[in-house]
């Protein structure tokens, strides 16, 4: 899958962050060493800290860094083509991309799982902060859908953004992706990304033509 910086020279602070995404085996990061980490991003221990500080802030740095990669992909597929069926099309791509952003970063992944899982007042910040990033990225493509067909049934608009059912909807939907892409990634690799993603779809907006 391309990815921002797929085919550029990456820094030293992004060939870290981009090595504890992508990191896959059965310890979470936080339980992973220092010169381990290091060792896995082929930089020099010194280097993290240099960069990070501490691994605690490596691990938020990791959370930022994939949902900044995460929102650029969906952007990069987002249209501002008119009609229902353009915003189907647009809206199918960016799950997509999404579930396979989610698969092939695992640790990424884990760490969004860790977030969804935590008490509000056991969050950092930082953690709370970038949960909720994602989950606002994914309701407004749900509000722009709605807002199609709302269109195509020649109906006002409903307003999403005043509701809590928005927020519910694209929490649920992030919660499921993520379940779904780790599962798919441990135990069920027949799976295919078209059909998962397609219970994604059925899940939060039904059955698109």
């Amino acid at each position: 899958m391309s990815t921002p910086n797929s085919g550029t020279r990456l820094s030293a602070r992004d060939r870290i962050l981009r090595g504890m995404m992508a990191l896959d085996d059965h310890r979470s990061v936080q339980e992973h060493t220092v010169d381990e980490l290091a060792a896995i991003a082929q930089v020099a221990k010194g280097s993290v800290y240099y960069h990070f500080g501490s691994k605690e802030k490596l691990v938020s740095g990791i959370l930022v860094h994939g949902a900044e990669e995460l929102q650029s992909i969906m952007d990069q597929l987002d249209t501002d083509a008119v009609g229902l069926s353009a915003a189907r099309e647009s809206f199918r791509a960016q799950l997509r991309a999404a579930f396979e952003f989610l698969r092939d970063y695992p640790s990424f992944t884990g760490l969004v799982a860790f977030a969804l899982a935590r008490r509000r007042d056991d969050e950092s910040q930082q953690l709370r902060r970038e949960k909720e990033a994602i989950v606002m990225l994914l309701a407004s493509r749900l509000r722009r859908l709605g807002e199609a067909e709302a269109a195509e049934a020649e109906a006002a608009p409903p307003n999403p953004m005043s509701s809590p059912l928005q927020e519910i909807a694209a929490t649920a939907l992030l919660s499921a992706a993520v379940t779904l892409s780790i599962d798919q990634h441990t135990t069920h690799p027949e799976w295919s990304v078209d059909e998962c993603v397609e219970v994604l779809i059925r899940m939060s907006v039904g059955p698109l033509p």
